[in-house]
């Protein structure tokens, strides 16, 4: 199945959903729920996913995975929640992001996501994928960007029965400061109608223009761009309106309590922030999904297909093997690293998680088809004469000496009379907050699992290792 195929493959199914969600009458998604009987609403908010479907599986106790948010959604009844996205689903336009673009908008409508807020990114791949035309008829959409052709409303509507009194979730997306002259327009309600609670994404977080919103006393709750990970409350004490920052890469879930003392007031808001932890259940259909985005990825030969610069100074890498002719002591030690035990972490060292087996890691969760995954565990995927494939560059799996001490060629060919160069890995290369979430703050502990060569030895005892930086030619 080519990659064309396969997004035509996804399209049709997500329409699937499209029978049985409403698309809204008059160019806005509106719905209208039987909860006479609650006390509050639920708005459960995500944003700048990047891509980022599941955590790196590495060394556990990240956070994230869209499989995991069905069971905070869960959480609050159907009937009295909103669920949305502020957008940026994907990182780039790459053909790995298309892909991914495509299996997030599947899991969304799978997570019963009521609206998605498409900012110019998103579009782009949107049409790219051929996804745009159909995508408001499957889920719920809005945007502040300036299209043409006006085939998407700039605000989206929930209807709610709070109290035995209607209400209505209003949200409209807002990318420039001339879109504030129309608020008024945006959150408007025929006459008579229901209280609303007004909401605005913001597709920045320029300092004016939340000044220049907040002014218009119209807008109840404002959501910003991120600045990190961790979605958070960033307006004064009890002020309003209630300013919040997204947070990123779906390791944090937003939710916000909406209550009135007396209906036909202005809401309360309650916020949390939460983690999505690696002991929430997994809801199966996702888990799912993603092993068919692996086999997308799979299919499509990314790793083949990916540029490769060319190595300096005519440069080439060699292989693990051939440095043990000289270096047969710190190979043995390499390829036959043991489990040390590192106090504090939830997990420890064992015997296939040393960097000569980081190749079976991935085989393990069938990863290693993804290049995102592979590069940290493998020899220079990135660099012509690297790693390719397993049948074409056996010798280029797992992490060997080349990533820590640069291509070997010049250096086994003079037999150690030129010394190594770049380019070289460092430890944080890879053991980054996303994928080795336990490595911060711990670094010495990693280092001692690494090492593979002799200590100097003092008349009374062996010194304590000393390892600021491993990157040494040996």
């Amino acid at each position: 199945m080519t990659v064309k195929t396969a997004f035509i493959v996804l399209l049709t199914s997500i329409n699937l959903f499209a029978a049985v969600r409403s698309t809204g009458q008059s160019g806005e998604q509106s719905k209208q729920e039987k909860t006479s009987g609650l006390e509050a609403i639920t708005l459960f908010f995500t944003g700048n996913e990047l891509g980022a479907m599941q955590p790196c599986g590495c060394s556990g106790g990240q956070l994230g995975g869209l499989d995991r948010r069905k069971s905070i959604f869960d959480t609050a009844n159907p009937q009295n929640r909103l669920i949305f996205d502020t957008g940026v689903l994907a990182a780039d336009s790459t053909e790995q992001s298309l892909i991914k673009f495509n299996i997030i908008i599947q899991a969304y409508t799978m997570l019963g996501y009521d609206l998605i807020n498409l900012t110019k990114p998103d579009i782009d791949i949107a049409g790219q994928t051929g996804l745009l035309d159909g995508l408001n008829s499957v889920i719920g959409c809005i945007t502040a960007v300036n299209l043409e052709d006006k085939k998407l409303p700039e605000r989206y509507v929930k209807k709610f029965t709070l109290k035995g009194k209607p209400i209505e979730a209003v949200i409209t997306a807002i990318e420039t400061e001339d879109q504030i002259s129309r608020l008024g327009e945006q959150f408007e309600s025929p006459a008579g109608s229901s209280t609303s609670v007004n909401i605005v994404v913001l597709n920045n977080r320029d300092t004016k223009t939340i000044g220049n919103i907040a002014e218009t006393n119209m807008a109840d709750l404002i959501i910003v761009s991120a600045q990190s990970d961790e979605p958070a409350v960033i307006s004064e004490p009890n002020s309003k309106p209630l300013i919040i920052e997204e947070g990123r890469i779906g390791k944090y879930i937003g939710q916000i309590e909406v209550t009135y003392d007396d209906v036909g007031q202005k809401p309360e808001f309650s916020f949390t922030s939460i983690a999505v932890t690696d002991d929430i259940a997994q809801y199966k259909p996702l888990v799912e999904l993603y092993r068919d985005y692996q086999e997308l990825v799979k299919e499509a030969n990314l790793i083949e297909k990916m540029p490769r610069f060319v190595l300096p100074d005519n440069l080439e890498y060699a292989g693990s093997k051939n440095c043990k002719l000289c270096h047969d002591y710190e190979y043995g030690k390499w390829l036959t690293s043991k489990q040390v035990f590192i106090p504090g972490l939830k997990k420890q060292a064992s015997a296939d998680s040393r960097h000569a087996d980081a190749f079976a890691t991935l085989e393990k969760v069938n990863s290693h088809y993804d290049p995102e995954c592979v590069v940290c565990h493998v020899i220079g995927m990135q660099y012509q004469t690297g790693y390719v494939s397993p049948g074409k560059t056996p010798e280029m799996k797992d992490v060997g000496c080349e990533n820590c001490h640069g291509p070997g060629s010049e250096h086994i060919k003079s037999l150690g009379a030129i010394q190594t160069s770049g380019p070289m890995s460092t430890c944080t290369d890879c053991h980054t907050a996303e994928h080795s979430a336990e490595y911060n703050a711990n670094e010495k502990q990693y280092n001692e699992k690494v090492i593979h060569w002799r200590e100097p030895v003092s008349k009374t005892k062996v010194k304590e290792p000393n390892i600021p930086n491993i990157n040494i030619d040996k």
